[in-house]
């Protein structure tokens, strides 16, 4: 605070996420702490409203540098880095990656109809809205998560949940005689409506977490669910091998989604091979064979990076190839996928950014831009550092290194608490329109 210099500053004070004053100071060869000063009391003297001494108990102080790559905001009376409006962690230790834990998974419990006991896709946090239908895949995902989190940390409260989110997911599977053992993408709740478009991911995620219910309490209704579910999918199947995308009732007739999606055919390979290794049924078998020579032959074909008739290249589409076929292996432990396996999770290693004086992007993956799709390369990366160890495989501890740094990423991007702020920024080039919000979801979505 002492460094002297030439400083340009803004300094904003918010009071419950509004904007309660406003000031600027300039500096030439001054101290910093100096400028800092002068610029805040220029704020309070300009604050639109008055505050009291409990008010200013509460404020926020969003200090922005012209011209400078950096910013802070006070939170709890300690300094935060800012850079491109969003706050800076600079260490990832077990405390703070059992706070994001907690956070998540009271946002996931919050996400759930409470009538209807299906999950919200989004939250809208300006609006204070979960809009106005569930999606079956979501609710699949977020029932699957959280079974993952009960065996971490025992909550009772999803062991409760269960039998009556178990029978939400049932309710949307398909009995009509044209799409049966399909799910429905989304139900909308308030007219009570069934979206008449089936996707096969939606079936397959649907799959993983039957499965997972099935093998918790031997209930046969979760697995005859799934059962019906990876028929329907066999059906969907074309003879080269690959899946089509979706079937939908629009305009009077079936019509059927043509391009191939790495991540529907990744999604759909790892649910049949789990669904062979519970049942032993080899129709899923072979269709999930299929389905893995499509992907070999296309990574003979074009290398690791890879991209389907929806997204070019990415590393998305590239790790369900990974993650699939490390499913299929468990059902043919045949060393010529095992190779492919380790070969392509290596380039997604290589592909990690590792540019340390990019704290924002540090440990993310070129061209994967959300929170949803960086979580999920972290959770295969995490697959693959237990299988390389079961392998007896060298360099395990890349995998590891892979995921504790897109963590680290990951938690730059939620609050700081659950009624904590996030910055956001209409002009980050001049940064002088961030504004903090008070937002009631701390949850990063894993999917």
């Amino acid at each position: 605070m002492e460094i002297r210099g030439n400083w340009e500053l803004y300094i904003t004070i918010y009071h419950q996420g509004d904007i309660k004053g406003e000031g600027e100071w300039k500096g030439k060869d001054e101290v910093l702490s100096l400028v800092l000063e002068e610029a805040t009391r220029n704020a309070l003297e300009e604050r639109g409203q008055s505050l009291d001494k409990e008010d200013i108990k509460e404020v926020r102080f969003l200090v922005s540098f012209s011209d400078q790559e950096f910013s802070f905001i006070e939170y709890n009376g300690e300094g935060k880095e800012l850079i491109e409006n969003l706050v800076i962690i600079r260490s990832l230790d077990k405390e703070l990656i059992l706070q994001k834990i907690e956070q998540g998974k009271e946002f996931l419990l919050r996400a759930v109809h409470e009538d209807e006991h299906g999950f919200y896709k989004k939250y809208d946090t300006l609006n204070d809205d979960f809009g106005n239908r569930l999606h079956t895949v979501y609710s699949a995902s977020i029932i699957y998560t959280l079974l993952k989190i009960y065996d971490f940390d025992k909550d009772e409260r999803i062991l409760e949940g269960i039998p009556d989110w178990g029978d939400f997911l049932l309710s949307m599977q398909s009995k009509d005689e044209e799409t049966y053992g399909a799910f429905h993408y989304s139900y909308y709740f308030k007219s009570r409506e069934k979206e008449p478009r089936f996707v096969v991911g939606t079936t397959a995620l649907s799959i993983f977490t039957l499965l997972d219910l099935y093998n918790r309490t031997s209930d046969s209704k979760y697995l005859e669910s799934a059962k019906s579910g990876g028929n329907w999918l066999t059906t969907m199947q074309e003879p080269d091998g690959w899946m089509k995308a979706y079937k939908e009732y629009k305009g009077g007739e079936w019509v059927y989604g043509e391009k191939k999606s790495l991540l529907y055919n990744g999604q759909v390979l790892s649910a049949l091979s789990r669904l062979y290794m519970v049942t032993g049924e080899k129709r899923y078998y072979d269709a999930a064979e299929k389905i893995a020579r499509c992907f070999t032959e296309k990574v003979e074909k074009e290398g690791c990076y890879l991209g389907d008739d929806y997204r070019s290249k990415n590393p998305i589409s590239s790790a369900w190839v990974v993650m699939s076929l490390l499913d299929f292996y468990k059902v043919n432990p045949d060393e010529y996928y095992k190779n492919i396996i380790f070969r392509c999770s290596g380039e997604l290693l290589e592909r990690q950014k590792q540019d340390t004086d990019k704290p924002l992007y540090y440990g993310r993956w070129t061209r994967a831009y959300s929170t949803s799709g960086n979580g999920w390369l972290a959770e295969v990366m995490m697959e693959m550092y237990k299988f390389c160890q079961e392998q007896n495989m060298g360099g395990c501890d890349e995998y590891q290194e892979a995921v504790v740094k897109v963590i680290s990423s990951l938690s730059k991007l939620c609050p700081l608490s659950p009624s904590a702020f996030r910055v956001a920024s209409s002009n980050t080039k001049d940064n002088t329109s961030s504004f903090p919000f008070h937002s009631p979801s701390p949850f990063m979505s894993p999917w």
